[in-house]
Parts: C-alpha cells; structure tokens; sequence
C-alpha cells in the first residue's frame, strides 16, 4: 500500500469515526422517540464503516490478488448500505425541519438504487457499469460527511441566509448534489472533456 493510499485511508477512517461522534453527540442533546432512535442509530452504525470499506475496493491490487477478499467486503458493503439508506428514507419520512425531507429520502433512495445496480452488475460480470456505480454508490456514502463539513461551515458559508430553515435545507441538498456531481465529472464528463480538447 502506498504512502497516498495509506493516508487517504486514514483520513476516511478519522472521517467516519467524527461523523459517529458528531451525530451520536447531537442526537443525545435532542429528544427524540424510541422509534426514530431505532432508525438513527441504525443509519448511523451502518453508514459508518462503508467509508472505510469502499477505498479497499477500489484497490486494484486486492481484486486481482485476492478476489475472494474483495467479493466478501463487496457483500458487506452491500449490506451496510442498503440498511443505511432504508435507515436514511425512515428518517427523511419522519424529519421535523422542513426543507430537508425530501432530500433525504432521495439520498437513501439513491444509496440503495446505485448500492444495488452496482449488485447485479457484478452478477452479470458486467465489470464497467459494476465500476460505475460502485463509484455513485460511493460518492452518495460520502454526502453524511460533506453534510457535517456544511454543517461546521455554516456560518461562513450561509450566514447571508436569514432563515434557519433555508439554510437547512440548502445545506441538505448541497450535501446531496455535490457528490453526484463529482462522480457524474469524473466518470463522464472529464474524460468527454478530455477528447474534445486532446490534440489530434
């Protein structure tokens, strides 16, 4: 493993793990029933660990050394993210603060939808869309992150926003859009951009 992969690793690691501080820290201070702790709980604890487990798929030198590894991870990822983002749409279905419902119902919709194109891509060793939304997938488990960078940020970056509400949901649908737009770029568009301007 080398020295960038090693420290991109670490990073997601310390990522993951401030995300279940933050949100477990946050959830203590607000009241909230017995079911929709079920649900928070269990988004979190499952969201958690895909950061760390989607870098190691990527790594082609565990695919082609160690199929068996990356198959196992593959299903536990799955998993992980298919309990996330039902979590995620019982959540989105029960949120209090208007403006941020829909966009989080989207973003499990689209967890389990790409987490499970990814699935049966895979069972028909069709490796480059298996690839592709394996990388969607990916992108979308990143939004919980990018959602507490706002979140830290938000001040800075939305305090021209009056209402608290606008910025809620500004915020949710940034976290959402963003990492999309990142995969969309460089699964498709960079490389088309590349060819337009490559020197014939």
């Amino acid at each position: 493993m080398n020295r960038a992969l090693a420290l991109a690793l670490t990073g997601l690691a310390g990522a993951a793990g401030w995300y279940l501080c933050l949100d477990i820290s946050a959830a203590a201070e607000r009241e909230m029933p017995a079911a929709r702790w079920l649900w928070y709980g269990g988004h979190v604890a499952a969201a958690a660990p895909v950061l760390l487990i989607a870098p190691i798929q990527f790594m082609a030198g565990i695919r082609g050394a160690r199929p068996a590894v990356h198959r196992w991870l593959g299903r536990v990822y799955l998993g992980l993210s298919l309990v996330a983002g039902v979590m995620a749409v019982a959540l989105g279905l029960t949120m209090e603060a208007q403006g941020t419902e829909l966009p989080l119902v989207m973003f499990g919709l689209l967890w389990i939808g790409f987490s499970a194109l990814a699935w049966l891509a895979a069972r028909k060793r069709d490796w480059t869309a298996h690839r592709q939304f394996t990388i969607r997938s990916f992108a979308i488990a990143t939004s919980f992150v990018l959602l507490h960078l706002l979140q830290a940020g938000e001040a800075v970056l939305f305090g021209w926003l009056d209402w608290p509400e606008l910025r809620y949901a500004t915020r949710g649908w940034l976290s959402l859009v963003l990492p999309l737009l990142a995969a969309e770029a460089y699964l498709s568009w960079w490389p088309a951009a590349r060819r337009v301007f490559a020197k014939r």
